[in-house]
């Protein structure tokens, strides 16, 4: 009995020396990488926190957004530590898990801790993740019945018929989660963490908890149901090429005619835009990817291009798109409408059909040009899908055998984008596909009767020879 007080007053002892310890080297984390966005004092006020979308955590509050706790209770150690490592995805909250190691991020939860006095008092309970099977079906079900779509869409995108009126509790505009997107989901597109979320709502968004709403078992399907409208990849690659397809006859002129469907999509992220006067980041663009695919005949090239767009058409501010092309064979331009020796030719569409085609020299440094190109457009189901086309060698540089850069941009009217205030893309590589050719099955075909012919030469029937 001695013996085990002894062991444990020492590792008390242990515990009570380490902990200022974990604080002071959490502290000197916290004021090297935190204090620009959450302020010195952890209330969401550092000096870059101005023009974020959202604004950072007022960490003092104890508000965490991310937990696996009911709604309105502190979060786990675990939260925090994973919160730190994988970041907020679509937010200025980034990853810290590849510049700091687990014992620092340990160390950062603990000074972390020590900034609200609530988790001196308060308990803390994680939820309960279900076992059982899930139903996507039923999930569906429930999603319906539960009047997800209000706010969500009804194909899952964000679009629904109040998710324009949503607001986080400090007032800031709230834009509803698109599923379909699942790598924009600030905790994770796993199920069980949806599951999580559906659960214990989203502390400080009009996200409440549905724990008393629906069973776990509901939860659990509405869980699966969620992650299946995921459309889009949790990475991209860096290395991007739009290829266009070569198609016999004309080129589609519907977004779903089953030609598109054939083609190789690339998906390309996009982000703010950084505004020369003031220079300033654009911080809060609505769209941050865009699908590409591309199809060309021999004569016309066609691209097509689509975005998710919760709030669709019809704002006080429109909605554009514009493809920028290297006007010249050689290296990529400067992305912002080129330089002074690299010249781009830019197509830009703007919502009520409006087309304008722009050379350029740098920003300022723009002309304008009769249009070349035609643009299709449409918006479904919180989606738009524009197909601009034209001919291959109207004012393109050569494309067949050659890689053309091409940039990508999308304004939100809705948000208030307009002129340079935009989502964007880097420099993207765009080529034709050779047409299908014969040449193959004739070498083919030549190798094989070469085959053949050497084949009955050394097996024929010799003749006897003469008596």
């Amino acid at each position: 009995m001695v013996i085990r007080r002894l062991i444990c007053m020492i590792l008390l002892l242990i515990v009570t020396m380490a902990a200022p310890a974990q604080q002071e080297t959490g502290r000197r984390l916290f004021m090297q990488y935190c204090i620009w966005c959450h302020g010195e004092q952890g209330d969401g006020n550092g000096p870059s926190a101005e023009g974020m979308f959202p604004r950072p955590r007022d960490l003092i509050r104890g508000d965490y957004l991310i937990r696996s706790t009911p709604h309105g209770q502190l979060p786990t150690d675990e939260d925090i530590s994973r919160t730190v490592a994988k970041g907020l995805p679509g937010t200025p909250m980034p990853a810290w898990e590849k510049i700091l190691s687990e014992q620092e991020r340990g160390d950062l939860v603990t000074f972390l801790k020590s900034l609200s006095p609530r988790f001196e008092t308060e308990k803390r309970e994680s939820l309960t993740i279900p076992a059982a099977a899930g139903s996507i079906e039923r999930g569906e079900e429930i999603y319906r019945d539960s009047r997800c779509y209000m706010c969500h869409g009804e194909a899952g995108r964000g679009d629904g018929p109040i998710t324009t009126t949503l607001a986080f509790e400090w007032g800031f505009p709230y834009q509803a989660r698109d599923f379909t997107r699942g790598w924009t989901f600030k905790g994770s597109p796993e199920i069980d963490q949806i599951y999580l979320r559906i659960t214990g709502g989203l502390n400080g968004t009009p996200m409440g908890p549905y724990r008393d709403l629906l069973s776990d078992q509901d939860r659990w399907d509405l869980a699966h149901y969620v992650a299946s409208l995921d459309e889009e990849p949790s990475s991209t690659s860096e290395d991007f090429v739009v290829l266009a397809a070569f198609r016999e006859g004309k080129l589609p002129v519907e977004y779903d005619a089953p030609a598109w469907q054939q083609t190789q999509a690339a998906l390309i992220p996009l982000a703010g835009q950084v505004i020369q006067d003031p220079p300033v980041r654009w911080w809060t663009p609505t769209t941050q990817s865009v699908t590409v695919r591309a199809l060309w005949n021999g004569d016309a090239i066609g691209f097509l291009l689509e975005w998710n767009d919760p709030t669709g058409p019809g704002s006080e501010i429109p909605d554009s798109a514009l493809l920028q092309f290297a006007a010249q064979p050689g290296g990529r331009p400067y992305f912002l409408f080129g330089d002074a020796h690299n010249p781009v030719k830019v197509w830009h569409w703007q919502e009520g059909g409006i087309t304008e085609e722009w050379v350029a020299n740098g920003s300022g440094k723009i002309k304008t040009a009769p249009a070349s190109f035609r643009v299709t457009s449409s918006w479904a189901e919180g989606r738009w899908h524009l197909i601009f086309s034209s001919n291959v060698t109207d004012g393109l540089p050569p494309m067949e055998g050659e890689f053309v850069p091409l940039l990508l941009s999308i304004r939100d009217g809705a948000n208030g984008e307009a002129g340079n205030t935009r989502a964007i893309s880097t420099w993207l590589w765009t080529t034709l596909a050779p047409p299908p050719s014969l040449q193959p099955w004739f070498s083919g075909l030549a190798g094989a009767l070469g085959t053949l012919i050497l084949l009955l030469l050394i097996f024929s029937p010799k003749g006897k020879p003469d008596e």
